[in-house]
């Protein structure tokens, strides 16, 4: 098994076992080809919270390439690879939870997670996200990128995996408490 992991260098990608991973398209492609992985992680976080309305258009364009574009591109070159890959899609947290004050991240992960979704559907091709909290400590999603990779568990595909402490489930119980 090959793994392969996308997207920008820093702690998270260094506990995924990389030092240097492909950041832009061009690579990522080339990476792919070249290495006909068998397992992808993509790690579609990054950047501080920003509200959707107060970026900039051509800031929020280069935030969605650099995560949802990123991540589509790196998909769609593993699904013409002839042999079966398990793919780990790394999102924001608030692909589950949007949150208002950081609307690009909420963006950028929904995008994640419907492209998982998708994903997990083609042939071939296995799919789950990892929905990371700010906070998390690398090591602790690379465990579950781990598990999704791994093919352990090979009835795990399609799912969305909420890595936040509780906190989102927390808010919505507060948020129904207030409501009644």
């Amino acid at each position: 098994m090959t793994r392969l992991v996308v997207g920008p260098t820093g702690a998270l990608a260094r506990a995924l076992g990389a030092v240097a991973p492909p950041e832009r398209m061009g690579q990522a492609v080339a990476a792919i080809l070249e290495q006909q992985p068998t397992e992808l992680a993509i790690i579609g976080t990054g950047g501080g919270p920003a509200p959707l309305g107060a970026t900039p258009t051509d800031d929020l364009s280069a935030a969605l390439d650099r995560t949802v574009g990123l991540a589509l591109v790196a998909v769609k070159v593993a699904g013409q690879l002839e042999h079966p890959v398990r793919i780990a899609l790394i999102a924001p947290a608030a692909a589950l939870m949007p949150d208002h004050a950081d609307g690009v991240r909420s963006v950028a992960g929904a995008g994640l997670a419907m492209l998982g979704e998708i994903a997990a559907a083609t042939p071939g091709m296995a799919a789950s996200t990892v929905a990371v909290a700010d906070g998390v400590p690398p090591e602790e999603v690379a465990a579950v990128v781990d598990l999704v990779l791994g093919g352990t568990a090979p009835a795990l595909n399609g799912a969305t995996i909420r890595l936040d402490g509780g906190r989102d489930a927390v808010l919505a119980a507060a948020t129904r408490a207030e409501e009644g």
